[in-house]
């Protein structure tokens, strides 16, 4: 007798009997390997939230995440998608790299989703250029001189006019 279950997180049966697999709840199976992925993911997870709450109290001076800070954490993650680490670069870009004053965030990270977005752009534009650089060795790098000739500028001396009372004496007669 066949005992196909279907995985919780890919979604593909498989027969338990025949395959390794681990039970999730009562009812419900995953594959060994879908299982250590989504273990793997959460464990990333964690880890970035503690991150995030330690650059937090550490940004605010302050030994605890406040009440207020937790709800917007809460709210961009489920309202706006954002990820820990996402909110974590958003808040560095905002006051470390542009350097904004702590002070105006009220103790509070309202700031991030109107700069969520830059903030991204910023960290994919230095993830790309590592990218193109990856194999690039600096020491191969050799500037190509160009010599430059700039001619002696030369002094243009105007020729003044000679005036004299002659020409207008023969014009009036």
């Amino acid at each position: 007798m066949a005992h196909l279950v279907t995985c919780v997180y890919c979604g593909k049966r498989f027969d338990r009997d025949k395959l390794p697999f681990q039970a999730v709840s009562a009812r419900r199976y995953a594959h060994i390997e879908c299982f250590k992925q989504e273990e793997a993911k959460q464990k990333k997870i964690e880890q970035d939230k503690e991150n995030l709450e330690a650059y937090i109290m550490k940004l605010f001076g302050e030994t605890y995440i406040n009440a207020r800070v937790r709800k917007q954490i809460n709210t961009f993650i489920q309202e706006y998608d954002y990820t820990y680490s996402g909110i974590h670069k958003a808040l560095t870009y905002f006051f470390e790299v542009k350097g904004n004053s702590i002070d105006k965030a009220n103790g509070g990270i309202g700031i991030v989703p109107y700069v969520y977005k830059d903030a991204y752009n910023y960290y994919y534009s230095i993830w790309l250029a590592n990218q193109k650089n990856e194999y690039v060795k600096p020491e191969d790098f050799v500037i190509p001189v160009r010599e430059v000739h700039i001619p002696v500028p030369q002094r243009k001396v105007r020729q003044r006019k000679l005036f004299t009372f002659l020409d207008e004496e023969v014009e009036d007669e």
